[in-house]
């Protein structure tokens, strides 16, 4: 799959209406590059969030510069503009999967999602889907997947590995108990408010 600009804005907004969120809350950046092997294809950062060394590749190759001035201000994406072995009919439930974590931090706030961070340092990069926002996040994409695609594209999509398991997740019952109880803490809830700078996609180099 090549990501291009035009089509990720169509996608975004389709999938922004099916997680009920505004399209001008999102800042996105493609990477003017291949997807190294093991490299998540695509991230979302919170807007709190700082690009430091322990953040996914595919954001430090946007690189701190560009991805601070909207801290705060918006909701940041970023993926590989080519994406090897993805088929294009992979790009809609990508971003709804990404999507639903921008849902959650609006739903349950930063003090929550900072919990999340918590669990996923303990977890690790390979038992990613194991989370319960992940696999909230995963049910979201299939849920979508399932409504967008035609039924050619949903087998496509499960003939590739990495795309089956995300096809198949089933979310907890209730996210934010699962993920207190597995991290051990209680934190206040509250709902976050996210400005709306415009929507912005850009195309860059990697750092």
């Amino acid at each position: 799959m090549i990501v291009e600009a035009e089509r990720l804005r169509n996608e975004l907004e389709r999938a922004g209406a099916d997680a009920a969120l505004e399209p001008d809350s999102f800042a996105v950046w493609i990477v003017d590059a291949s997807r190294p092997p093991r490299a998540t294809p695509i991230a979302y950062l919170q807007p709190a969030g700082r690009v430091t060394a322990d953040t996914v590749l595919v954001f430090r190759a946007v690189g701190a510069e560009r991805v601070e001035p909207f801290r705060e201000r918006a909701h940041r994406l970023a993926l590989w503009r080519e994406l090897p072995g993805l088929p294009e009919a992979a790009l809609g439930p990508m971003l709804r999967h990404e999507l639903e974590h921008a849902r959650r931090f609006e739903l349950s706030g930063p003090a929550f999602y900072e919990c999340d961070e918590r669990l996923r340092a303990q977890f690790g990069a390979d038992s990613y889907a194991a989370l319960p926002t992940e696999r909230e996040a995963n049910a979201a994409a299939a849920a979508y997947a399932r409504r967008a695609l035609t039924a050619a594209a949903l087998e496509e999509l499960q003939r590739v590995p990495e795309l089956a398991g995300m096809l198949a997740a089933e979310p907890p019952a209730d996210v934010v108990a699962t993920t207190l109880a597995l991290l051990g803490e209680s934190v206040e809830l509250a709902p976050a408010i996210v400005g709306r700078a415009g929507l912005t996609i850009e195309l860059v180099a990697p750092v």
